[in-house]
């Protein structure tokens, strides 16, 4: 038991920096979402069928691929392009898509 205890006191600063990225990623991504997301309603409501269109296909195309896909393709994919993002930076991108 005390060992387990111990454990968990050393593995603390761990824990307490993984909650910190969580908590700067959720609401980083809710802002940047939600941002994004009053865009393309807005675009979506456009009475110009070509600002319409555009917003239908990226909403069918983010909504029909898997988020851990994107995240992937983020992270992965765009150092192909030239695009060297960290993975913080890149997990904002992913969740805010």
């Amino acid at each position: 038991m005390q060992e387990s205890i111990q454990l968990v006191i050393d593995s603390l600063p761990f824990l307490l920096k993984g909650a910190g990225y969580t908590l700067q990623l959720s609401i980083g991504g809710m802002f940047f979402g939600l941002l994004l997301g009053f865009i393309l309603a807005l675009m979506r409501l456009s009475p110009i069928w070509p600002v319409r269109w555009l917003a239908r296909f990226y909403i069918s195309i983010f909504r029909g691929t898997p988020l851990i896909a994107q995240l992937f393709m983020i992270y992965y994919g765009l150092p192909q392009f030239g695009i060297e993002l960290d993975p913080i930076p890149s997990a904002m991108i992913g969740l805010s898509l």
